[in-house]
């Protein structure tokens, strides 16, 4: 979506299909951005490398005469495949009718279908400049984790001085379970150890009534303070609002989150192969990040945590300041002109 969104800016006559998995939660996005979505039938492959592959083979019979109806139709210059196993038939279509690929990898680990198109990919464009060593067959180009322009435009211009006083605790799109019962036990004690910190919560669409019902029988001294929310769609402005921000380690979360220069407290998704602690570590070591193992996260550490970044000043300070260094704004424009380049030299 922000390379769709880089590609209008600086080119408006640009044309835009995406094509994602027909029933998939990205159908309602994508329409929303005003752009044109084909879903594909493919299911849902599951967590487990067992049983994804034997699906995608049974089903990618279907799936590569969809795709192929598709590019028939559009006729694309290129094609950008962010990964996922609906990007496999349309990857495969572009590369039998010699349509440049160009691969956008977000996790610092390739996942199994960017691994498996890489050598088929005119170039692989990666977020993290670690993800070379894992795809030496293929052309890279580390671009950074492309954001969409309302991250990119409040990128910080200088270092803050001074952290804003609230808190965001998210687990991403869908939410995270664990995540919210870790808050909602923490909650009364973080009011009392930040008296005045506004909490915003981001719980998920499925976990929402059960967390707002939960705050309730807490009966918290400050709930005004307490800001639930199913989910936002205008996440820059809550990120310019916190000062510390606890969430999972996706791409780009991760991205975003540096893009406006915030500290973060981040607990991997422990699940997927651990890729998302892959992502949080170089943000760790350049000391954007405190990582804390998911089965070692507990209410008394959160709030521990969270005390001893926000309670000091030089510390949020010179996390603010790695956070900064971790930003790369300019990443949509940066895949967007590789595809531009790759059009024109099929023309």
């Amino acid at each position: 979506m922000a390379v769709a969104e880089a590609l209008s800016r600086t080119d408006p006559s640009c044309a835009v299909t995406y094509v994602g998995r027909a029933g998939g939660p990205e159908a309602g996005i994508v329409a929303e951005a005003g752009l044109d979505f084909v879903g594909l039938t493919l299911g849902s492959m599951g967590s487990s490398r067992l049983t994804a592959t034997p699906r995608l083979l049974t089903r990618l019979p279907l799936a590569y005469a969809q795709a192929s109806r598709v590019v028939s139709r559009f006729r694309p210059d290129v094609v950008l495949a962010t990964g996922g196993y609906v990007s496999v038939p349309v990857a495969l279509v572009a590369q039998r009718r010699h349509i440049p690929l160009l691969l956008l990898e977000q996790n610092a680990l390739p996942g199994r279908a960017v691994s498996w198109l890489a050598g088929r990919a005119s170039v692989v464009a990666t977020s993290f400049p670690e993800t070379v060593q894992h795809l030496v067959a293929a052309r890279t180009v580390c671009t950074g984790n492309p954001v969409r322009a309302e991250f990119a435009d409040l990128a910080a211009p200088a270092i803050p001085t001074e952290a804003p006083p609230g808190l965001l605790v998210m687990g991403g799109s869908q939410g995270a379970r664990h995540l919210n019962d870790l808050l909602l036990e923490a909650l009364p004690q973080l009011m009392t150890s930040r008296p005045g910190m506004p909490i915003i919560h981001l719980t998920g669409p499925g976990d929402y009534s059960r967390v707002v019902r939960a705050a309730a029988a807490l009966q918290l001294p400050h709930s005004a303070l307490y800001q639930p929310l199913p989910f936002s769609d205008r996440m820059a402005s809550l990120l310019a609002r916190v000062g510390l921000v606890v969430m999972r380690a996706g791409g780009s979360s991760l991205a975003e989150a540096a893009c406006l220069g915030k500290p973060m407290l981040l607990v991997p998704y422990p699940h997927a192969g651990n890729h998302q602690l892959a992502n949080a570590i170089p943000f760790a070591e350049a000391g954007a990040a405190v990582v804390v193992d998911d089965s070692e996260m507990s209410a008394a550490r959160l709030v521990t945590e969270v005390s001893g970044i926000l309670g000091s000043p030089d510390r949020w300070a010179r996390m603010a300041e790695a956070s900064c260094g971790m930003a790369r704004p300019g990443a949509a424009e940066a895949v967007g002109a590789l595809l531009r380049e790759l059009g024109r030299g099929r023309r």
